[in-house]
């Protein structure tokens, strides 16, 4: 764990013996904020180490001044600081284990130093307890913070759909970005893919100082591992809040491997534990080779996002190598608490077919195919899973993905306000998620009645002769070599970067 100290004037004598109090736990000491002066105002010392919190790049930190009181103001401020006073080691380890602190303020001109290193002590040790009582009440505090700002998007979570985004580029993290998102428009998870961190990566000169090594695909997942790491400690409130059912990030195995089980299996087993936080997933695609590894990793106890699902016939596929995965758990007594979600796209099915049937049904072959998906959700999940969920298994997730318009005459919001449906995920691209802020809106939750409509808007595809079977293999395997293409692209991109940095 890293854990950033700073000071005012009154504080900045105790932070060296507190930085070796956090050095002696095995813990990473980070200081920030001014180092001397003889006045140092201390909400400049509270900004310094707020920022380094809000961007991912520390887990804890510990304030410094006279009192306590001015740093505990000032800390609390930043979206995501929850920042206390301790001059007790009872208090420095129950706000941590009831409440989820992750700043600690301790007044040095109350305390001496020795009560000081032992409340830092209490502090550093203690970790947040998933107990019902104090994930409701933590869950209530997080709903002061995000309801400050009301959105389209609190409508949306309201009606029981966690919103992730669909994004991840290094400055989002460094300049807080991310951390008001979370704060201020309901994000609770995050999920990435080749394209993204191609253009993140290549396309910028974000990533070129943290470049080492000369194995472009080593050198890519520790880039990607840098920056999803921090965005899981961003995220770790809302894991912990949900009970380990929301609050993920998603790294992808190799598109390369998309028809080798074994070497996706390891691969995927590799980064999860390199990673070392519980709410990463590994993304496999969820072609037909898929099963295998799915039930295999989620065996092991690796939270799996299951990619590139078009249709019911694949999404029924994926959670039925989910459940397998489960029940060989639940057999080998392990706790089948792993969590999982599938993931439908929807916008890539209304390009190829708006030019075929009626206006009346145009663009709305996606959103048919995600209704269906979750019909199917509810039925597997339903009683059949009843067994299961008695011994402790959770359900696996329906996660509604590539939700932005391709279509310019479109609404930008139109696979947000109509896939709605409680306890699932829309991943929603950055542009999409600051669109519906502004203007989105709910147009009901997905039920039966939705059900009844899909069924009828894919009948009148398959009347205007549209093979919505062979039109999801298509797309399915079309996004893998897309995928592919842009690793590829990746890669080369890096390798190239690789070339440039030494020669330079």
């Amino acid at each position: 764990m890293k854990v950033a100290l700073a000071g005012d004037h009154a504080g900045l004598d105790y932070r060296p013996m507190l930085a070796s109090v956090v050095e002696s736990l095995g813990h990473e000491a980070v200081l920030v904020g001014p180092e001397v002066g003889d006045r140092v105002d201390f909400p400049i010392a509270a900004e310094a180490l707020c920022r380094e919190l809000m961007a991912g790049r520390v887990q804890r930190g510990i304030l410094l001044c006279g009192s306590g009181a001015g740093m505990t103001l000032a800390a609390n401020r930043f979206p995501g600081v929850r920042a206390a006073t301790a001059h007790d080691t009872y208090t420095a380890h129950q706000m941590v284990e009831h409440d989820a602190a992750n700043v600690l303020t301790l007044g040095t001109r109350v305390i001496g130093a020795e009560p000081a290193a032992e409340i830092a002590r209490a502090f550093l040790q203690a970790e947040f307890q998933q107990v019902e009582r104090y994930r409701r009440r933590l869950g209530q505090i997080i709903d002061i913070e995000r309801n400050r700002t009301v959105t389209p998007l609190n409508a949306l979570s309201e009606a029981g759909q966690a919103i992730w985004l669909d994004y991840i580029r290094r400055d989002i993290l460094d300049d807080g970005t991310l951390a008001r998102y979370i704060s201020d428009l309901c994000v609770t998870g995050l999920t990435s893919n080749p394209s993204i961190f191609d253009k993140a990566i290549t396309g910028t000169d974000l990533y070129d100082a943290a470049i080492s090594g000369t194995d472009a695909e080593a050198v890519f997942f520790d880039l990607a591992l840098e920056d999803l790491t921090r965005a899981a400690d961003l995220l770790r409130t809302a894991w912990d809040v949900s009970d380990g059912m929301d609050g993920c990030v998603s790294l992808e195995v190799s598109p390369l491997l998309a028809a080798d089980a074994q070497t996706t299996i390891e691969q995927g087993t590799e980064l999860f534990h390199r990673a070392n936080r519980p709410n990463l997933m590994i993304k496999v695609p969820g072609t037909p080779e898929a099963p295998e590894a799915i039930e295999e990793l989620i065996f092991r106890g690796v939270n799996i996002n299951v990619t590139l699902l078009f249709d019911e016939i694949q999404y029924r596929r994926a959670a039925e190598a989910y459940i397998a995965g489960i029940r060989r758990r639940i057999e080998a007594g392990l706790d089948p608490h792993v969590f999982s979600v599938a993931s439908v796209f929807i916008s890539r099915w209304d390009t190829p077919t708006a030019e075929l049937v009626d206006p009346s049904l145009a663009n709305r072959l996606g959103i048919a195919c995600g209704v269906r998906c979750h019909r199917a959700c509810e039925e597997i999940f339903g009683e059949a899973f009843a067994d299961l969920a008695a011994k402790g298994a959770r359900r696996q997730k329906l996660l509604m993905a590539s939700t932005s318009t391709k279509d310019a005459s479109l609404p930008d919001t139109l696979y947000i306000s109509s896939l709605a449906a409680a306890d699932s995920i829309n991943t929603i691209p950055e542009p999409t998620l600051l669109a519906f802020a502004d203007h989105g809106a709910v147009d009901g939750v997905l039920g039966p009645d939705h059900w009844t409509h899909a069924d009828q808007v894919i009948a009148g595809f398959e009347a205007a002769g549209v093979d919505v079977r062979a039109l999801a293999e298509r797309l399915q395997a079309e996004g893998a070599d897309a995928f592919v293409k842009a690793w590829k692209n990746m890669l080369q991109g890096i390798t190239e970067k690789i070339g440039q940095l030494q020669s330079t």
